[in-house]
């Protein structure tokens, strides 16, 4: 006999399917108790075609979760056909082309927005032409009408400020309008114009002397040079203007006088330039008759003696080098002229040091004679590294990439990833502006001879350190060096994180062991044979 309680749970199932109340009934009757009863079997099969029949009216309306929601209830009431079957197959499918069309619609919104936040206005204006959903395009419109609209005021300023002849405010305004709201074709417009009269103004900075305008001048419009590469002949111009300065306050008036040939080259004839050159001229003319006179007939007996012992002062002190000035080394120093030096520093490894302006790679055994001896499958003699003034060259020979793209000849500069042949990597480094020096960091595969891993390409000086703007970076310890040379030879000296001297430099000794602070270092002649020449 039915029970009372399961009797009340079938009539209450009966009663909610015939009003319709679909979900009530499928609650009473999902029960594992009901199913076997013939009664709960006959409700069953009405809720089964009631719940087919809501879940097609679903799908019409493009519901398909709630389609996929009721044919989920025909499998749990074990009720499910091919009918069923056929439905649920449409409904995951369309529910699919739903998804995609919903992410398309989200990238479209995305890189419309990321085009106004990177302040590419033109890019941005189309891409929102493309965003499907309405309330979405419409936020995005506000947004660049708002940006349109601010942008437009300060280059109104920047156009009113260059009719007045002002070009240094007219470019701050553009600069503020450029990089706070983006680039549009108005601004595009008012650089076509801004850029010959800033040129000028440039121009007219340094033929009358004014470095510490064009400096800041430069560094104020740093959007606006990416409008005009010639900009980029002002920057090399004040670089040369820093290094000269730094070349006077340090007494080296032969470089300097270097530099500023360089500077007239770069400007032809400028009067100040010329008014230094002529000063560094009779700097060097009153140099050579200091040499002529008795002191320099003097100090040149002295050299060839061997240097003058004062009373107290032992004989290892003529190593020494005071203040920066060069003593002369004792006969085993180490040489930089046309040599390649081997530095090992404990705790980091070995470190190769090459003087040379044009630097040859080539494959390791090969006929050529380099001084970049690679061990990998490239040509005999593939490339070199030329460096001129403060700027470094790539000439390949062979195949070559930089930052992935392939090149015959190209400026080098910090962080580039050079690539020759199909495996030989390399990265360029110029870790510090106040040394011409740079670094190859080689990769595990195309470590030299002698397990060198990092070349230096030495010019003058050279830091070591823990430190990124050093060109040796140390793993252990906290001693700072700079390396030096002096009339051809190598010289070391302890430095402050803030670079200021500790105590006196020394020439470094070939094959000698030599402990600054926690450093240890030893320096040698690099010789490897079958390998090119590198000595």
């Amino acid at each position: 006999m039915l029970s009372r309680w399961l009797y009340s749970r079938l009539k209450a199932a009966e009663n909610a399917l015939n009003d319709g109340r679909i979900d009530e009934a499928y609650q009473r009757l999902c029960q594992p108790d009901v199913h076997d009863h013939r009664r709960a079997n006959k409700l069953l099969d009405e809720l089964a075609k009631a719940l087919l029949a809501r879940a097609r009216l679903h799908a019409q309306a493009g519901h398909y979760r709630d389609t996929l929601d009721d044919l989920d209830k025909l499998e749990t009431l074990q009720r499910s056909s091919p009918d069923a079957a056929t439905l649920r197959k449409r409904a995951v499918e369309a529910l699919r082309r739903k998804r995609g069309d919903q992410a398309e619609r989200n990238e479209a919104y995305g890189r419309a927005a990321e085009d106004l936040r990177a302040g590419r206005l033109e890019s941005g204006r189309l891409a929102i032409d493309r965003v499907a959903d309405s309330r979405r395009r419409d936020l995005l419109r506000d947004e660049l009408d708002i940006r349109l609209e601010r942008s437009e005021q300060l280059l109104g300023q920047a156009q009113a400020a260059l009719e007045q002849g002002d070009v240094l405010t007219a470019c701050r305004y553009w600069e503020e309008a450029h990089s706070r709201h983006g680039r549009s074709r108005e601004s595009d417009a008012l650089a076509t114009r801004l850029v010959p009269a800033f040129r000028d103004t440039l121009e007219t900075l340094f033929d009358e002397g004014h470095l510490d305008r064009l400096a800041s001048t430069l560094n104020l419009v740093e959007q606006l040079r990416t409008f005009d590469p010639a900009l980029k002949e002002h920057e090399r111009l004040v670089s040369l203007c820093s290094r000269a300065t730094a070349q006077l306050a340090d007494g080296r008036y032969a470089d300097l006088r270097d530099t500023l040939l360089r500077l007239r080259a770069a400007r032809g004839k400028v009067a100040w330039v010329n008014e230094a050159l002529e000063a560094s001229a009779a700097i060097e003319q009153a140099h050579d008759r200091l040499l002529s006179s008795p002191l320099g007939l003097f100090s040149s007996a002295v050299e060839k003696s061997g240097g003058i012992v004062e009373a107290g002062l032992p004989p290892a002190a003529h190593d020494r080098v005071e203040d920066g000035a060069a003593a002369p080394p004792a006969q085993d120093a180490a040489g930089l002229r046309n040599a390649a030096l081997l530095m090992l520093v404990d705790g980091t490894g070995s470190v190769l040091l090459v003087t040379r302006d044009v630097v040859r790679i080539g494959r390791a055994g090969g006929e050529a004679q380099v001084e970049i001896p690679v061990p990998a499958d490239i040509q005999s003699h593939h490339a070199d590294i030329i460096r001129d003034g403060e700027d470094y060259f790539l000439a390949a020979y062979g195949p070559a990439s930089v930052n992935r793209k392939e090149v015959k000849r190209t400026l080098l500069r910090d962080g580039d990833r050079i690539v020759f042949g199909p495996k030989a990597r390399m990265v360029f480094r110029k870790p510090t502006a106040k040394s011409e020096s740079a670094v190859l960091n080689l990769s595990d595969r195309c470590r030299l001879p002698q397990d060198v891993s990092h070349v230096v390409l030495f010019k003058d000086t050279a830091l070591l350190g823990p430190q990124a703007s050093c060109h040796i970076r140390t793993r252990e310890g906290q001693t700072r060096l700079v390396l030096f040379e002096r009339a051809g030879y190598l010289y070391a000296r302890q430095t402050s994180s803030g670079g200021r001297p500790v105590g006196p430099a020394e020439a470094v000794r070939l094959g000698a062991t030599c402990e600054y602070g926690d450093q240890r270092v030893t320096v040698k002649r690099y010789e490897v044979r079958d390998s090119g020449r590198l000595a």
